[in-house]
């Protein structure tokens, strides 16, 4: 599982900004996935994760204040440390993606990560 999400904060716009994990990381399948997305904002945000197959557009994964699960996949959004992680208990090949972390505050401005997941090689 080759993990290789990247942080960026794309500006601010009045104080609002939104942060992802940076850096690469590579898992093996089975490993588990945590995907970091923080926020600052001074409003009441709704945060996103959207996800990109290849070539394919980017659609909506998951919505902070709906559905919560997905594939898997959790995120839940923590009001306090103000973050809204991504996470699975066992990676697949499947998964390879980008996951975009997206709050509507800023929906200009978006953080991207991409998950990249390796067989295990027996």
């Amino acid at each position: 599982v080759n993990l290789s999400p990247v942080a960026s904060v794309f500006g601010s716009v009045n104080g609002n900004s939104v942060t992802q994990t940076e850096g690469s990381v590579t898992l093996c399948e089975g490993e588990p996935v945590l995907l970091n997305c923080t926020y600052q904002t001074t409003g009441y945000p709704t945060l996103f994760w959207y996800v990109q197959y290849g070539s394919q557009a980017p659609r909506l994964f998951l919505r902070e204040s709906s559905k919560r699960h997905r594939r898997g996949f959790s995120a839940k959004l923590e009001k306090r440390s103000k973050s809204f992680p991504l996470e699975k208990n066992s990676s697949k090949v499947s998964n390879s993606a980008a996951y975009y972390c997206a709050m509507r505050d800023t929906a200009s401005k978006v953080t991207w990560g991409a998950i990249r997941v390796r067989p295990i090689k027996g």
